[in-house]
């Protein structure tokens, strides 16, 4: 679970870490749900998973001297990211494996993690078990996967702003459409601000941008609207049906959705012997110190990221995941929730019910992690290999990179790569549902130019309406070609070069590097990518919505505003006095630079500490500088109006009115830029 924009910013710094991890090691990167890469690689230094591929080791060795192995990885990571406190639980064959705490759970108090009943928050790894609510339901006849979810709301309805409807399908597999547009609204500090489920959603509800089925768009409230159909089918409140149908058949104790909300009703608050073992969650500061934080409400969209647990009940749920007669849903069912909702990308990260499906070294994979402003979370599991693995950490990046890696680094060291017959993974698939990822695969290749692919790509998980589409700004994703003729992806300054597969198939330069799938519009034009490294796409944007020109209108007005000052302070020396035009320019270009400033310093503040700006967003600062533009936007209004004015005027020389115009001009793609990215006009200050 993801918090307004910079949920987008710490994406797109995995999405980095990811290229430097595909061009470094070359190894296969999968993707998770904020979107978190959960198959970051540790280097291999076991000689002998280097061989050509082979069977895994027998069973006796298999996971020989695991337990070191895990000890020494995370108290490596506790010791140079200064961690406070680690929960692990790793499952294989049924049987819990290990189960053990690390460091601190509160470090004021010295209270040490207790892998038994130290309650973590587990984050959007919820999603899952709101999947399995909504799947237990849909057995009993009281939901179906592909019916109009509008036919089973009544307090407020989805606008049927495209002609096909949103069902329960397109929710799971965060395909509705929905733009992300939580800033903001997420996280809750003060309890008595928490709003039900069914007000959030009402309130809060994010436009379509999407006809259902199109592409991935992770969601937060798809998932929330998810948890609150279950709560209309069931007739009680999502805590209470998790309790009943999922935690309390699997002795999952200590495990609950209920947050700590004094003088509440029993119903809807954690119970006293719950919340008293609960790990306090830590924020680091510039300074590389742990600053622990309130608890981060998240009740109203429980259904997405609610839930707090322990290691030990996190075991007894991957043994549930993994096993066919596991207590939740009949076998049929059990059967279907491994299969993706939408079969049209096989090489790229698929989603299940709830889950995110891929491959590593030829084992599936099936994974979730979760993260909010103070914990991390992931769990991954490998069902041929019977393998699972939870870990949570009370801490967030750059601390918590340990929760991306230790479940492939168990698999890299113990398992050699499966081989696995490719021919089908290339080959057009029929598709039965509407809307999806269709004709991008055709049977043979005609050879589109390289040239038709380049351009600049942004995350759809983004907002399209609402100031944080700002978050965008922030590493794209550029493909050109270089001069070697060869395709080349970037992004934060890592280079991929892609090869072609087939037709709008590729794939980096060895084996192991992730594959991409192009897909065009219905111009035929190439309008957005998938990738077996994120399970989300990314889409093309034009030069004037790419933040190339957005910080290139920033740049050139600064430049001109810089100018206008220091020649109208020329003039002032000159001639003692200034038309009303030159003053109004002299205004204009003052606020133009603060403004920048504004910005700037607002980003540099997002890199270093961005804890109480996420929390408060819009903190008075944003409200400040939007009301600066708007007022930017007035004196540039006027400045146009005064440019026959200042044509007219005969004792201003000509370089003076020359520059007037360029100025004014500038002053407009500033407007224009904001305007684009929806920092000009909309409603903030509530």
């Amino acid at each position: 679970m993801n918090i307004l924009w910079t949920d987008l910013i710490l994406m797109l710094k995995r999405l980095s870490l990811m290229l430097v991890i595909c061009i470094g090691l070359n190894q296969p990167v999968c993707a998770s749900d904020h979107p978190v890469c959960c198959g970051q690689i540790v280097p291999n230094n076991d000689k002998s998973n280097r061989q050509n591929p082979l069977k895994p080791r027998s069973k006796i060795q298999e996971l020989k001297g695991l337990q070191k192995y895990v000890d020494y990885l995370i108290n490596t990571e506790i010791a140079r990211h200064n961690l406070p406190g680690v929960a692990v639980s790793i499952v294989k064959d049924d049987k819990i494996v290990m189960l053990k705490g690390y460091g601190f759970a509160d470090l004021n108090s010295q209270i040490k993690v207790d892998p038994n009943n130290t309650l973590f928050r587990i984050a959007s790894i919820t999603k899952t078990m709101t999947a399995i609510a909504i799947m237990q339901l849909a057995e009993q006849g009281k939901l179906a996967l592909d019916t109009d979810i509008n036919d089973y709301l009544s307090a407020f309805k989805i606008p049927n702003t495209f002609n096909d409807p949103i069902t329960i399908r397109a929710l799971l597999s965060h395909r509705a459409g929905f733009e992300q547009a939580d800033a903001g609204n997420l996280f809750v500090q003060n309890p008595l601000e928490v709003l039900s489920t069914e007000q959030y959603l009402a309130t809060h509800m994010p436009q379509r941008i999407w006809p259902p089925g199109h592409l991935v768009s992770y969601s937060n409230y798809g998932f929330a609207l998810l948890g609150y159909l279950v709560e209309l089918q069931s007739g009680m409140n999502l805590a209470t049906y998790m309790d009943q149908a999922i935690f309390s058949p699997l002795g999952m104790g200590y495990t609950t959705l209920r947050e700590p909300i004094k003088n509440i009703t029993a119903s809807t608050s954690m119970q006293s012997v719950l919340e008293n073992h609960l790990a306090t969650g830590y924020f680091r500061n510039s300074k590389g110190q742990n600053i622990a934080k309130a608890f981060e409400f998240t009740g109203h969209i429980a259904g997405a990221g609610a839930a707090s647990s322990t290691a030990h009940d996190m075991a007894l749920y991957m043994r549930a995941l993994m096993s066919i007669n596991n207590r939740l849903v009949n076998r049929e069912t059990h059967e279907q929730m491994k299969q993706r909702l939408y079969n049209d990308r096989s090489l790229a990260t698929g989603i299940t019910h709830g889950m995110f499906n891929d491959t590593f070294k030829g084992y599936q994979q099936h994974h979730h992690s979760g993260e909010t402003l103070t914990f991390s979370s992931n769990m991954v599991m490998f069902p041929e290999l019977q393998l699972g693995v939870f870990i949570s950490t009370n801490a967030v990046e750059p601390q918590s990179q340990l929760v991306l890696f230790l479940a492939t680094a168990i698999v890299n060291k113990y398992y050699r790569h499966q081989l696995k017959t490719p021919p089908a993974e290339l080959k057009a698939e029929k598709q039965t549902q509407t809307h999806s990822y269709s004709q991008f695969l055709s049977e043979q290749i005609t050879q589109r130019h390289l040239e038709d692919y380049t351009g600049t790509y942004l995350t759809t998980r983004r907002s399209y309406t609402q100031l944080e589409k700002l978050s965008a700004l922030n590493g794209p994703t550029s493909i050109s070609i270089n001069k070697q003729g060869e395709l080349v992806m970037t992004n934060s300054g890592h280079q991929l070069i892609l090869k072609r597969l087939k037709e709008n198939v590729f794939q980096g330069v060895s084996k192991a590097a992730p594959v991409f799938y192009f897909y065009h519009d219905d111009s035929g034009n190439i309008d957005r990518f998938s990738a077996s490294m994120y399970a989300g796409d990314y889409e093309r944007v034009s030069f004037l919505q790419s933040p190339l020109c957005f910080y290139l209108a920033l740049a050139l007005a600064s430049l001109l505003s810089m100018s206008t000052l220091l020649l109208s302070a020329m003039r002032r020396f000159k001639s003692n006095t200034l038309s009303r035009a030159e003053l109004l320019a002299c205004c204009s270009a003052g606020m133009i630079l603060t403004a920048v400033l504004g910005f700037i310093f607002m980003n540099v503040v997002l890199a270093v500490d961005d804890y109480d700006f996420l929390v408060n967003f819009p903190t008075i600062e944003v409200k400040l500088l939007l009301s600066l533009l708007i007022v930017i936007a007035l004196t540039t209004l006027a400045k146009v109006n005064y440019l026959p004015v200042i044509s007219r005027l005969s004792c201003l020389p000509l370089f003076y009115k020359i520059h007037y115009w360029l100025f004014t001009l500038g002053c407009l793609s500033f407007i224009y830029v904001f305007w684009i990215w929806n920092a000009i006009g909309f409603n903030y200050f509530t």
